[in-house]
């Protein structure tokens, strides 16, 4: 059993547990599982995501989920429609707190040091944590291209644009970008809130990125060729591994819905079909990082 266990590798996976970001990173997870059996994934997020996420046996396969604290305060209702806001500023000031008690009982029931680290873009701290563990970061952006390229260049857009200039200045100086005027981007990128937590956070998270062993996204390359093609330059290694949906995709080998014979019975040259296959390329490099050794 001892040896089995240094035969393995333990691979911890951080969330953001707010809106849509879960599903796919978990959805990677799931297909990583899938790819290398025989890693043991932990999986990182506050108890309500777990629950919602993970069947109520406990986990998928070799995925265990592991609850972090939420850090808010004791009978906290979040009051209101659209994201929790308030709840997700609770949530960044107890980390990276929650997440290293966390991942301390994972290893202590695993009886495994963590190997790699992938984790939700957002949280850029998990840069630090890896290198104090001499493991690779891993962040998955569950955004667009765009917006990564934007937060990526958040300083020159700020030396470019100012802070509040004109909002009809374009962005020609950004490859892809020569008809985005200053007004279209996000705010607290050149305008309006820049000082907030959300904000501050996705500034750090610009700067951390470069430092990254990889970055995946949930995206494929043909999608913005030109934009793609400037992030690569950005960074040390850029995996496009989407498109990931909210649940893992069936065996290769399956056709439960009958997909092939609804294609048998179709007219010749009616119907269109899409490969993403670059991200095929690119998943089989990312489990190559996680497997390989440090």
């Amino acid at each position: 059993m001892a040896e089995a266990k240094r035969s393995q590798k333990h691979i911890a996976v951080l969330t953001f547990p707010f809106t849509s970001h879960v599903a796919p990173l978990l959805s990677l997870t799931q297909r990583l599982s899938q790819a290398a059996p025989e890693l043991i994934f932990s999986f990182f997020s506050t108890p309500q995501s777990n629950a919602s996420h993970f069947p109520k046996d406990g986990k998928f396969d070799n995925i265990k989920p592991y609850d972090v604290d939420t850090g808010l305060p004791e009978g906290y209702v979040h009051k209101g429609q659209g994201p929790p806001r308030v709840a997700v500023e609770y949530f960044l000031k107890a980390t990276p707190g929650n997440f290293q008690r966390a991942i301390q009982t994972a290893v202590v029931e695993t009886g495994m040091e963590i190997s790699c680290l992938i984790s939700d873009a957002f949280l850029w701290f998990a840069a630090e944590m890896a290198k104090e563990m001499q493991a690779p970061w891993i962040p998955f952006w569950t955004g667009g291209l765009r917006p990564l390229l934007v937060h990526l260049e958040t300083d020159n857009l700020r030396q470019q644009l100012g802070i509040n200039g004109p909002g009809d200045q374009t962005l020609e100086f950004l490859p892809g970008f020569s008809t985005i005027r200053a007004v279209d981007l996000p705010d607290g990128v050149v305008s309006g809130s820049i000082d907030s937590p959300f904000s501050v956070m996705l500034l750090r998270v610009g700067k951390m990125l470069p430092n990254a062993t990889a970055v995946a996204i949930n995206s494929f390359e043909e999608l913005d060729i030109t934009v793609v093609d400037t992030i690569k330059s950005r960074l040390k290694i850029f995996l496009n591994v989407g498109p990931l949906i909210i649940t893992s995709p069936p065996p290769p080998d399956s056709d439960k819905y009958g997909c092939l014979d609804w294609l048998n019975g179709r007219e010749t040259s009616s119907v269109a079909y899409i490969s993403f296959g670059s991200s095929t390329s690119n998943f089989k490099a990312l489990v190559e990082i996680i497997t390989s050794k440090n």
